[in-house]
């Protein structure tokens, strides 16, 4: 489960220790990313059409029985939950889902995974994001996979692909078939395991421009040693801390670490 507590302690440091709009950002890159992405405050015109839906979904009543294989659910006590309770509280929000969008437009991200597809409303923003690229999404739970796969559908998103499995055995047997993996988005199972494994296991496909994202990083305090961890890597030279979710890079260039905290 979440740590409330240790939530806002976190958050309170993050505060007081991270950078603001790009200011002493040295790489280039880095700076790029903060300008183009982070405080970028370009409308896409996709982002009017999420919003619809998005609140659509904020009203739907539909009951979904929800099986939860990872850590637990610090927001639901039931399985039994209403779409409309899951967009309030079991999805990410709006700044974060249009983050992520001017990430993978800005990227040119041409392979996505996400593990974790709740309703799918990130998987659109995804998709959206690029229309040319192969966006995968893995949710362990039936009824929120055969959800997600009808929105696309109503929604004539045609470059996602849905798959209902655990992530420990599909995601494994999809890298299998993939030559790279250009954004990896983790969003579930918050233990710290299972974000050291699917880290591990997915390495070996990343590329120079390759951006892996594990959601909740301050989850709790083995969330955030998972977190240490990744970003001690030997592989990895940029890690991102928006405090919410944590990005890592891979880019050889960088002849020396670079650890970024910023306020979102």
């Amino acid at each position: 489960m979440g740590d409330k507590f240790y939530q806002i302690k976190s958050y309170v440091k993050h505060y007081f220790m991270a950078t603001r709009k790009g200011h002493n950002v040295h790489s280039p890159f880095a700076y790029k990313l903060c300008e183009e992405v982070f405080y970028n405050t370009s409308v896409f015109y996709d982002f009017q059409i999420l919003i619809k839906l998005r609140n659509t979904l904020l009203k739907d009543e539909t009951d979904l029985s929800v099986e939860d294989f990872g850590a637990g659910s610090q927001n639901f006590k039931s399985k039994k939950r209403k779409v409309k309770e899951i967009a309030a509280k079991g999805i990410s929000p709006v700044k974060q889902a249009q983050l992520l969008y001017k990430l993978v437009n800005y990227l040119n991200a041409q392979t996505i995974i996400e593990l974790g597809t709740s309703v799918g409303i990130t998987s659109l923003y995804f998709s959206l994001a690029n229309k040319q690229a192969k966006v995968y999404t893995i949710e362990g739970s039936n009824e929120l996979s055969l959800f997600a796969k009808e929105l696309a559908k109503n929604n004539r998103v045609l470059n996602c692909t849905f798959i209902n499995a655990k992530f420990d055995l599909a995601l494994p047997q999809l890298l299998s078939e993939l030559d790279s993996v250009d954004v990896l988005y983790v969003d579930g199972n918050h233990t710290y395991e299972a974000t050291l494994n699917y880290f591990k296991t997915a390495k070996d496909k990343c590329s120079n421009d390759s951006v892996f994202i594990f959601d909740d990083i301050y989850w709790n305090k083995n969330m955030t040693k998972a977190w240490e961890e990744i970003k001690s890597d030997a592989t990895v030279t940029l890690s991102i801390d928006a405090f919410y979710f944590g990005m890592i890079f891979f880019k050889k260039e960088f002849k020396e670490k670079v650890h970024l905290k910023i306020l979102l």
